[in-house]
């Protein structure tokens, strides 16, 4: 009985404990597995949070991507309208810019001289002048070519404003035409002058004060204009000559300041001026040596060379109108000039023996091999010697 009671005791003790034990370890595996479930949901939780925040991150992005896509598409919308109202203004824009550039380019055109119309500017011009002129005519001659072919001359040795308005005789020193001497005005009424271009002065100078020569010199300049009222008038400076060979008036500081009185003239009368003298002087003022060839006041090729280059620089500042010396103008040479002393006939001069003074003999600058024999000066022909001298 006893035995039973222990056995059965230890036996509720066993179950107790057993019953005791086990569902502590159930009930704690099953709090450590609603805690793990509880921590899972709260990670899950967590985890859908974020994923539901991530969802709307990601759908916030997309749709600021999607607003940005958008706007880049507005963008490229309204970029595009530009583009294409650009584009409709372009045809206008492309056409005015062309036209601009068709007048610009004709403008430029116009503007830009040719050689062609340089040599035409001298079509019916005519240079009167000395011997120096002849030099240039027979440089001319020799040389040829659409330019120096143009030109005409009314030139001979020791020709002068003085000896223009002298009378014509057998003995006076008026250019020949058609093989006549005649006034000069009367001969370039015949060739129909367009433009007169006239150098004197060399034998001019030294026959009283430079007023005198410069009231000559609009004497014949009117005489002129009354036979060829249409011609241009150009002044061609007088060119220097070497220091050494100067007597009386006839020097070097004569010659400028007679150059300045002319250049003057020019511009208060409408006439056009070429400076020859400066660009044929060295840096004392005088004929370059390389330019003289008599060391006086004759020149050589070389010289002649830059004339050539002057005069066709001088058409190209006449022709797009940039020379200093406008040919024309509302002032004509017969105001300098009284109306009595106009057209004076060959009666109306003085008299041959009356001119020839021991002043007008020492003044007269004679040419290379000039026949004094022969009823005065002549147009020279140059000596063999003066050409080589010319040509070096």
């Amino acid at each position: 009985m006893r035995k039973e009671w222990k056995y059965r005791l230890s036996c509720g003790f066993l179950a107790l404990a057993m019953a005791g034990i086990e569902p502590t370890w159930i009930y704690a595996e099953q709090n450590h597995v609603s805690e793990s479930q509880e921590s899972v949901s709260e990670e899950e939780s967590a985890a859908q949070s974020q994923e539901s925040s991530s969802e709307e991150e990601g759908a916030a992005q997309s749709q600021e991507s999607v607003s940005e896509e958008e706007g880049a598409a507005q963008s490229q919308e309204s970029s595009s309208e530009e583009e294409s109202a650009a584009q409709s203004q372009e045809p206008s824009s492309s056409t005015e810019g062309a036209l601009q550039e068709q007048e610009f380019f004709a403008e430029g055109e116009n503007l830009l001289t040719t050689d062609e119309q340089i040599d035409a500017y001298f079509d019916g011009a005519v240079f009167v002048g000395d011997s120096v002129m002849v030099g240039y005519s027979n440089y001319a001659m020799r040389r040829g070519g659409p330019f120096l072919g143009r030109l005409q001359f009314l030139s001979a040795v020791s020709f002068s404003a003085f000896n223009a308005l002298r009378p014509v005789t057998a003995k006076s020193t008026h250019p020949l035409y058609q093989g006549q001497k005649r006034y000069i005005w009367e001969s370039l009424a015949m060739m129909q002058a367009k433009k007169v271009f006239i150098c004197f002065g060399l034998n001019d100078i030294d026959m009283g004060p430079l007023e005198r020569t410069g009231e000559r010199y609009a004497q014949v300049i009117a005489n002129i204009k009354s036979t060829c009222p249409e011609a241009e008038i150009h002044i061609m400076s007088m060119t220097y000559m070497r220091s050494a060979r100067a007597k009386g008036r006839l020097n070097n500081p004569s010659i400028a300041q007679f150059n300045e009185m002319m250049r003057q003239m020019a511009l208060n009368n409408g006439w056009g001026f070429v400076d020859i003298a400066n660009p044929l002087a060295d840096a004392s003022g005088q004929l370059a040596s390389q330019y003289c060839s008599d060391n006086y006041v004759h020149q050589t090729n070389a010289a002649y060379d830059v004339w050539s280059q002057v005069l066709r620089e001088y058409a190209k500042s006449q022709l797009e109108g940039t020379s200093a010396y406008t040919v024309g103008g509302e002032k004509t040479p017969e105001e300098d000039v009284p109306e009595e002393s106009q057209e004076k006939t060959a009666e109306e001069q003085e008299t041959p023996s009356e001119q020839e003074t021991d002043e007008t003999q020492g003044s007269r600058v004679i040419g290379p091999k000039e026949n004094r024999n022969q009823g005065g000066p002549g147009v020279p022909k140059e000596s063999e010697e003066s050409t080589e001298m010319a040509e070096s």
